[in-house]
């Protein structure tokens, strides 16, 4: 074996703390397999009930769709120790991944396996037990193993100035985290005390080893901090994020004190809307917006019968608003406030007098917005996307907001990233903290974020959380 090179730092050995039964994978193997047997049991004994009979399947009808099921379960990491299973994100990884090994079970049993004597394979059988252990492993985990990965506490280490910490701390802030944050400077730290002072302030907690530390880089200390160093860090434990890398896949919104057109050059222009993704999503959109506005039909005409009832005025409300690339289009909602309500300012407060006794209810659970459904059939909208915002309110924030227009790289939402993310507000303060989060879903928008904002949206629907 060759030595390492003279340049490379020689850095003390460390005893990193025992792994707890938690974290390891096999456990979770174990529990998976238990999560399926229940799961097929169950199925089949509700086939058998409803066939008057009982048979037993062919053996490939349990072992192929269970391990179609493990190994999409693995390509999520669900059986990664670092994985955060109490996450929104993991768990619409997981409802895909069960419905894709739903499918793809489904078609090897067809091709290879048989049912029973009949030789004819149960469609219930086959499609609701991987359906019914997706759903079991997600809640399982997101229950007992939630904590244990880190979700409700952070230990970071950041290498950086003061500035880089107040950013840094307000966006954990937003984010609802809790953490433990120790800021060092590189310019004050030798190659040699690194490793040491780290290890001093972050392994000496033995109270909570299963918590992995993780190092942030600062701009200006990825420049100081040599790669060496920082490549021993990583492959002695320490998970080691650039600046941008952590804001990205961490916190998952922009960096609040960042140049967002540098931003967007750093990305190589790529957004949602250059991706082969934007073609499926508005395949998605025709589908389930049509489909809702027919399901919804009867719910439309009371609302439109009570709308006349409670005040005058027109039912549906219409209004200019920004779409894609800053054009204009007419929004439509259930009209929620007295007649000409927008002339006394372009805002809405907590208890706004403007709001009629009816438009209360529609705002909390969400009904007024039920016409969008036809801005998103037009292709004015799409389910997902930032929040399409009153022309007179753009103008104002892009006199103060840099970089506010990029947000107009996607496509306008019934349901965004920062609605689900952040609490209704008003005033420019409120904007650029939103501002933070739609750009990042205009660069990183994906099937798996646009999931996991809809799973998000049924959380704040029903909790009627931020209702106006």
């Amino acid at each position: 074996m060759s030595s390492l090179p003279l340049s490379y730092p020689v850095l003390p050995t460390v005893v990193r703390p025992a792994l707890s039964w938690k974290q390891c994978s096999m456990p979770w193997v174990l529990i998976d397999a238990l999560l399926w047997v229940f799961s097929f049991v169950a199925c089949l004994g509700f086939v058998n009930i409803a066939r008057s009979g009982s048979s037993f399947p062919n053996i490939s009808v349990i072992l192929i769709p269970f391990s179609v099921s493990l190994a999409a379960a693995w390509l999520i990491g669900a059986y990664d120790r670092d994985t955060d299973f109490a996450s929104l994100r993991f768990s619409a990884e997981s409802l895909l991944a069960g419905l894709a090994a739903t499918v793809l079970g489904a078609a090897g049993v067809v091709l290879v396996g048989s049912y029973g004597l009949s030789g004819q394979p149960s469609r219930f059988l086959l499609l609701a037990a991987p359906l019914i252990f997706a759903a079991l492993s997600v809640v399982t985990r997101r229950t007992f193993a939630g904590r244990t990965h880190g979700r409700s506490h952070l230990k970071l280490v950041l290498l950086g100035d003061p500035d880089a910490e107040i950013r840094l701390r307000h966006g954990l802030g937003l984010r609802g985290r809790s953490f433990d944050l120790i800021r060092l400077d590189p310019l004050d730290l030798h190659a040699d005390s690194l490793q040491e002072r780290i290890d001093a302030m972050v392994w000496s907690d033995q109270a909570s080893p299963q918590i992995a530390p993780r190092l942030i880089l600062s701009p200006g200390a990825e420049a100081v901090v040599s790669g060496a160093i920082l490549a021993h860090l990583h492959v002695t434990g320490l998970t080691v994020y650039t600046w941008q890398s952590f804001w990205s896949q961490r916190l998952r919104m922009l960096d609040l004190g960042c140049d967002p057109t540098q931003w967007l050059l750093s990305q190589e222009f790529r957004h949602v809307e250059t991706s082969a993704f934007s073609q499926i999503k508005r395949l998605m959109d025709i589908v389930l917006a049509g489909t809702a506005l027919i399901v919804a039909a009867p719910l439309c005409a009371l609302v439109w019968v009570a709308i006349h009832l409670d005040s005058p005025g027109p039912a549906v409300f219409r209004q200019q608003r920004i779409g894609l690339r800053g054009r204009e289009f007419t929004i439509f909602k259930f009209r929620t406030m007295a007649l000409n309500a927008e002339k006394a300012g372009a805002t809405t407060t907590v208890g706004d007098p403007r709001i009629t006794r009816l438009g209360r209810l529609l705002r909390r659970s969400r009904i007024d917005e039920i016409p969008q459904l036809l801005n998103i059939v037009r292709g004015d909208m799409s389910l997902v996307g930032p929040r399409p915002e009153w022309t007179v309110c753009v103008n104002d924030y892009q006199d103060v907001l840099p970089g506010y227009h990029l947000r107009h790289l996607a496509k306008p939402g019934l349901t965004g990233w920062a609605q689900v993310n952040y609490p209704y507000g008003e005033g420019v303060e409120d904007a650029a903290h939103k501002l933070a989060f739609d750009l990042h879903y205009v660069t990183h928008a994906s099937l798996v974020l646009d999931c996991s904002i809809f799973l998000k949206t049924l959380y704040v629907v029903l909790g009627r959380i931020g209702g106006r």
